[in-house]
């Protein structure tokens, strides 16, 4: 990877292919992980692992893309990735460790239902009987009482108790909803509703690190609506992801790719605060705000969080990331220039949305805090290109993701200064 095209894919000189080459090797690393995974595991989790192993081996050779997809699940993918930060997080060691033994039944149930579970194999989990969650079945289903395990196979899953099946849960579609109503059998609950044909409202979350948060403000990320109907999250989430799609395509494109879930976390009318994790790559997790543009950007702030924790996830781009603190021109806290990378590299592109929209004469356009917004957005955005202009080491690899970050920059800053709007930052904003 060169560090090029990872900002903006919708610029004039955008490569759309490099962004879905680096999910690619992202997604590929995690299945080498898995692999790797049974020095990390409980001794009593050794043996299926080794199983599993085998399957995914055998599956990754009959078909790459679909074995792939299944790492790509946050129910897989996501639990997965946090067992690498578990030494550095003692409060939450038990909810890493539960969930990377749950993250087996939810891996073999996504092979099951992409058809990579040959028609001899089986495996039995027998370590519990956890409900089974998937964002290709809008939801999860539940095991019936009394199971004591989930025996999977190339057609179903079966629920067991004492060795014995009492409930059987066929793969197909068609077949699935007719055994979820039958008494004493499995059953399904609603899970994630689809935003528009993008990604999907998840009232589920399997990160369990969750509850682990930098940001001074908040104390951590839980399933909340807020009081508010899951209609009301939904349709101001369509609006916002509307505004991607037709102002920002090839981001929308991107966010088809890789923006799995999204994930509420209350409701403010006063502020906005959403979250993303390095651990959980295609989740997202917002605060509701009634304003539609307020959620525009975090929708793409957040998302563009994901994409450079893709990018960074087998590329250096600084060497002096994390070490010292600076002062933000977006948080109330000191950050590293880690930190102050991910800002602007998120706010460029949600200033570029901004101008697109006025550009094409949207109603909002016409709000009078939306110019006032914008200017906010260049000199915060200025000031955090100035900060690392002074301060970054950058590999080769960072330079040239700044190179992108600087032309867009000198982009924004010429039209303000053709327009006659002065781009040094005022006394609210300086570091």
């Amino acid at each position: 990877m060169t560090g090029h095209h990872l900002v903006l894919c919708d610029g004039p000189a955008g490569d759309a292919g490099v962004f879905r080459a680096a999910y690619a090797r992202h997604l590929a690393k995690c299945f080498h992980r898995f692999l790797e995974l049974e020095p990390e595991l409980p001794t009593g989790l050794h043996g299926v692992h080794r199983h599993l192993t085998d399957l995914v081996r055998r599956a990754v050779a009959t078909d790459e893309s679909r074995l792939l997809h299944c790492f790509a699940s946050p129910t897989v993918g996501t639990p997965l990735r946090c067992l690498g930060v578990r030494d550095d997080m003692p409060k939450v060691q038990a909810r890493i460790d539960e969930g990377a033994a749950v993250m087996m039944p939810h891996l073999l149930f996504e092979m099951g239902l992409h058809g990579l579970i040959g028609d001899r194999e089986t495996v039995l989990w027998e370590h519990g009987a956890p409900r089974l969650a998937s964002l290709a079945i809008g939801g999860q289903v539940v095991p019936p009482a009394g199971a004591d395990g989930l025996r999977f196979s190339a057609s179903h899953v079966a629920a067991v108790a004492r060795g014995a099946e009492i409930a059987r849960l066929p793969f197909d579609a068609d077949h699935m909803g007719t055994a979820c109503e039958k008494p004493g059998g499995f059953r399904f609950e609603r899970r994630y509703q689809p935003l528009r044909d993008v990604t999907h409202f998840a009232t589920a979350d399997h990160n369990p690190i969750a509850a682990v948060e930098t940001h001074p403000d908040k104390s951590g990320n839980p399933v909340d609506l807020g009081n508010r109907g899951e209609e009301e999250w939904i349709d101001i989430l369509d609006g916002a992801f509307a505004l991607v799609e037709s102002c920002l395509p090839g981001t929308f494109t991107e966010m088809r790719l890789m923006l799995h879930e999204v994930i509420p976390v209350g409701y403010d009318d006063t502020r906005h605060l959403s979250a993303s994790y390095r651990e959980a790559i295609g989740t997202i997790y917002l605060t509701l705000h009634p304003n539609v543009m307020t959620m525009t950007e975090a929708v793409v702030h957040e998302f563009q969080h994901n994409k450079f924790n893709v990018a960074s996830d087998s590329v250096e781009f600084l060497s002096n990331a994390f070490h010292p603190l600076y002062k933000s021109p977006i948080r109330p806290d000191p950050r590293p220039l880690w930190g102050i990378l991910l800002a602007v590299h998120a706010f460029l592109p949600v200033a570029e949305l901004y101008r697109r929209m006025r550009d094409a004469g949207h109603p909002f356009a016409a709000h009078p805090g939306f110019e006032r917004r914008l200017s906010e957005l260049d000199l915060k955005n200025h000031e955090g290109m100035d900060m690392l202009r002074a301060h970054a080491r950058f590999t080769a690899a960072g330079h040239a993701l700044f190179a992108d970050l600087e032309a867009l920059e000198g982009r924004h800053l010429a039209e303000r200064s053709a327009r006659g709007l002065t781009n040094v930052p005022t006394e609210v904003h300086v570091a």
